[in-house]
């Protein structure tokens, strides 16, 4: 009996572990993927890489917004498909802007070089930025569009980014 016991314990550890951020797929079934149309708060912070970020740069150009953890396993899962993404959007003049959740510098300069991420990324340990964009855990993607408006929210997923980005204005 301790021995079954043992092992409904161990599959539960590890069917935990691989769910990474579950918390993000609960939302993805809550929350409706529809466009809210509401203003994005600015993001002036300096990046992971060293300059600072400017918003002022991404006036009239359509942004994706990348919330990431380098904790976080659907971040990683997703991160080459994110990365050919932004190299077939970027040349559109859509930029992107990776939002590092819960991170401590040098952890989130290892997951971008780790995972070639081309696109600046800034620093939100206290979760500042993730709160003023309602962001809960990530992965979340986020499409401003070029007048400054939320336009799309990805839960946990891609699946229909690229059919949004060709839509952004």
């Amino acid at each position: 009996m301790r021995r079954r016991a043992a092992t409904v314990a161990a599959i539960a550890i590890a069917c935990a572990a691989l769910t990474g951020c579950s918390l993000q797929q609960g939302l993805a079934d809550r929350i409706p993927q529809s466009p809210q149309r509401a203003p994005a708060p600015a993001i002036d912070a300096p990046t992971l890489s060293g300059p600072a970020f400017d918003w002022a740069s991404t006036r009239g150009h359509p942004l994706v917004l990348d919330f990431w953890g380098s904790w976080c396993g659907p971040c990683r899962a997703e991160q080459h498909d994110l990365n050919a993404i932004e190299a077939a959007y970027a040349p559109r003049g859509i930029h992107f802007l990776g939002v590092d959740l819960r991170d401590d510098d040098a952890s989130g300069r290892a997951y971008l070089a780790g995972y070639g991420v081309a696109y600046p990324s800034v620093s939100d340990p206290d979760e500042q930025i993730s709160a003023a964009y309602d962001v809960a855990a990530p992965p979340t993607i986020i499409v401003v569009d070029s007048r400054g408006l939320i336009v799309s929210r990805f839960l946990g997923t891609l699946a229909g980014l690229r059919a949004a980005l060709d839509r952004v204005r």
